[in-house]
């Protein structure tokens, strides 16, 4: 959906450089975003349902990631990975939405939060 709500078409014209190549100035602008985006990592383990929930709601560097560091499953079907985050408070909303399907190992500060925000969540909604 479009954020923008409203435009003014204006007189003023301007005229592009001829060698400007659009399609490789936003390739190079992404790749160079996504770098600047994701300032940190996280060690996370991921249950099947986990890995597929990831899969539907998280960008395409973090599935990436996650598929290229991803141990061997355990017995369980679990695995381990390192993901890329953007921030503390960006990685628990992330990671909050794939609920018991995901454990954060690392780092310490994402994990207390997680852990903060599940005892948050057991006190609302206990079990029954």
């Amino acid at each position: 959906m479009s954020q923008i709500l409203g435009l003014t078409v204006l007189e003023e014209h301007f005229s592009r450089d001829a060698e400007f190549d659009l399609a490789a100035f936003w390739a190079r602008y992404l790749t160079e975003f996504r770098a600047r985006l994701y300032q940190a990592e996280a060690t996370i383990r991921l249950s099947p349902a986990g890995r597929e929930r990831l899969r539907e709601l998280m960008s395409a560097a973090v599935i990436q990631a996650a598929d290229e560091t991803a141990t061997a499953p355990d017995p369980g079907g679990w695995i381990t990975a390192v993901v890329p985050i953007e921030s503390m408070v960006h990685a628990e909303a992330d990671f909050l939405r794939l609920g018991p399907g995901v454990e954060v190992l690392a780092p310490a500060e994402l994990r207390q939060r997680l852990g903060r925000a599940a005892h948050g969540l057991a006190g609302l909604y206990p079990p029954g």
